[in-house]
């Protein structure tokens, strides 16, 4: 059978589950219900698809507005949604994007006085404000003006005319982690700045943080990495599902066997002939690499799922394909589904498993999925 007479014309793409997204923003009502809860949708929304994932959740009552990392992201989220965007790391000097940053109140990160003094400039000329938000360094050493600092800069921003702050917020270096010991260092740094600001907004909570520090649930939670439910960490993990947490994976990604093959004892299989075959087998073929996003460290290490059974990938994973070994005997055929991510009847690939396949963690898994694949939300 050729893949060309499959039902329908998808060759490989990713389901995005709306109940799933949705039941996650819910599970972090519940333990933060005094707080705002601005999904976090950065680089593409954490590969699941930024178009799609906001589609749904700018309908959700839960949801206050929306965090990305840049001018770009915000501009394209504004133009599905009219929530609030909150930009968190950096935008370019683009007059037309600021603009349009001035017009919708896309709040923008500032984190030196040259910008600050840019955009009040900027706002002289447009005779309109800037909406801004302090990001404030308390350990990650990473952006922000360092806590000791603050002060000063905080009394420089008010003294421009067309600037005004829509939040002050810091992040921590490992709120993820068991020992919480720096994180509640880094949040008594940053109350003690904030602390003296009590017109201006505040946040400090990621997913981790959220789930790890009760007390880090200010204003709003930036809920990143578990709004697509996965878990930041074991550790949070624990401690989530100690609080009765659920979280439920949004993400599935699916492809199809594009030719089957026989193979005989002896043979290798794909570039520099990594996997030689142990027995008579065949060979499925599957329209994926690493130009998708499928690691190549997952070359002879991953696991697919077919009709709920797994099966090991064989040879090194090449730019755009990659080869499975099934049995001999199998009534597999050309044209059926391949789970690379998610579940499959009873069984489940976790982003946890194929992080540990290549060696990383499961944010980075999802995020490289490419963003030309379809999103389908189901």
């Amino acid at each position: 059978m050729s893949i060309l007479k499959s039902k329908d014309n998808r060759i490989t793409w990713l389901e995005i589950n709306k109940k799933n997204l949705l039941h996650n923003v819910e599970q972090f009502r519940k333990i933060a219900p005094n707080s705002q809860i601005w999904p976090v949708v950065k680089s593409n929304a954490y590969g699941h698809g930024l178009k799609e994932v906001v589609k749904v959740l700018d309908k959700d009552k839960n949801v206050s507005g929306f965090a990305v990392v840049n001018l770009d992201e915000a501009v394209a989220v504004n133009k599905i949604s009219k929530k609030p965007i909150m930009v968190l790391s950096y935008f370019s000097w683009d007059k037309k994007g600021l603009v349009t940053a001035n017009r919708h109140k896309i709040s923008l990160p500032v984190y030196d006085y040259e910008t600050i003094d840019q955009l009040n400039d900027l706002g002289k000329k447009l005779k309109k404000d800037f909406w801004i938000n302090i990001k404030i360094d308390t350990g990650t050493t990473r952006l922000g003006f360092r806590a000791e600092e603050a002060d000063k800069a905080i009394e420089h921003i008010r003294s421009k005319k067309h600037i005004k702050v829509f939040s002050m917020f810091t992040h921590y270096a490992e709120s993820e982690a068991k020992d919480l010991t720096f994180s509640n260092q880094q949040l008594q740094r940053f109350n003690q700045v904030a602390g003296k600001y009590f017109d201006i907004k505040v946040h400090s909570a990621c997913s981790a943080a959220s789930i790890n520090m009760e007390n880090s649930q200010q204003d709003i939670i930036r809920l990143g990495i578990s709004l697509y439910g996965l878990w930041p960490s074991l550790a949070a993990r624990q401690n989530g599902e100690s609080q009765g947490i659920e979280l439920k994976p949004v993400l599935r990604w699916k492809t199809k066997i594009i030719q089957l093959k026989d193979a005989l004892a002896g043979d290798t299989v794909g570039y520099n002939r990594t996997y030689k075959c142990e027995e008579d087998c065949k060979i499925a073929v599957l329209p994926v690499g690493y130009n998708e996003g499928y690691s190549r460290l997952f070359s002879n290490q991953a696991e697919v799922l077919i009709r709920g059974q797994r099966y090991k990938v064989r040879g090194n994973i090449c730019m755009n394909l990659c080869m499975l070994e099934l049995p001999q005997d199998t009534d597999i055929k050309v044209g059926e589904e391949v789970v690379l991510l998610g579940h499959s009847k009873k069984e489940t690939l976790g982003a946890e498993d194929l992080a540990q396949w290549s060696r990383t963690i499961n944010y980075e898994v999802v995020t490289k999925i490419n963003p030309e694949l379809p999103r389908i939300i189901v």
